[in-house]
């Protein structure tokens, strides 16, 4: 036989080995995330954290290496963990092209502004690049972070954002109230005033009015 034809035999043989390994290894890696973001999905972050911390370390998918990171970080933000904020923190600068990073800021910031955590939220509401935002996110991003600002009593900062919303069917008599408070705190009472009487109607803020 031509040692040409046997070489060539040869070569072949032993890249369809190759590539039959690597396509058993990234079929089981897509298996092993598709039951780690399962559990993630499910609110089981203590069951899902270590799946995905142990593809990270195996997968040689960049994508996949970055986003098995990203849920890694955010299992330990959503159970409180320490180090959480550093990890989340190691996940951008590791993977500094991923598409989650936009997002990522979004959800934690999310995250900590739900369970009240204000000052922790505003820090990562801070990182968020408001041009990446749908309509409905923004509405969110821009109350959000007007009332994490109002709870620490920056209120400057807290007028900019209530202020973006302030004509928001969602939003609006939400922050037409707090705007109104922050002009009554700054004496500003006949300000204040017409933020008020377009709220009196609204029985949560009738009382307090």
């Amino acid at each position: 036989m031509n040692k040409h034809l046997i070489a060539s035999l040869l070569f072949l043989l032993i890249f369809s080995g190759i590539y039959a390994q690597q396509t058993a290894v990234y079929t089981n890696n897509l298996s092993e995330y598709q039951k780690a973001m399962e559990l993630y999905n499910n609110d089981q972050f203590l069951a899902a954290q270590p799946l995905f911390q142990k593809l990270e370390r195996n997968a040689s998918e960049q994508g996949l290496k970055g986003d098995c990171a990203y849920y890694a970080a955010n299992c330990a933000v959503r159970l409180n963990q320490q180090g959480a904020d550093a990890m989340m923190e190691a996940f951008f600068k590791q993977y500094p092209t991923s598409l989650k990073r936009n997002s990522a800021y979004l959800e934690v910031a999310e995250f900590y502004f739900e369970n009240a955590k204000y000052s922790r939220a505003q820090k990562w509401y801070e990182k968020v690049e408001e041009t990446g935002l749908s309509k409905g996110e923004m509405e969110k991003y821009n109350f959000n972070n007007g009332y994490a600002n109002f709870k620490a009593k920056r209120y400057s900062e807290a007028q900019k954002y209530f202020n973006r919303v302030s004509n928001s069917n969602n939003y609006g008599a939400q922050a037409k109230y707090y705007l109104g408070f922050i002009a009554y705190e700054n004496d500003e009472y006949d300000e204040a005033n017409e933020y008020f009487e377009e709220v009196k109607d609204q029985e949560r803020y009738g009382q307090d009015l």
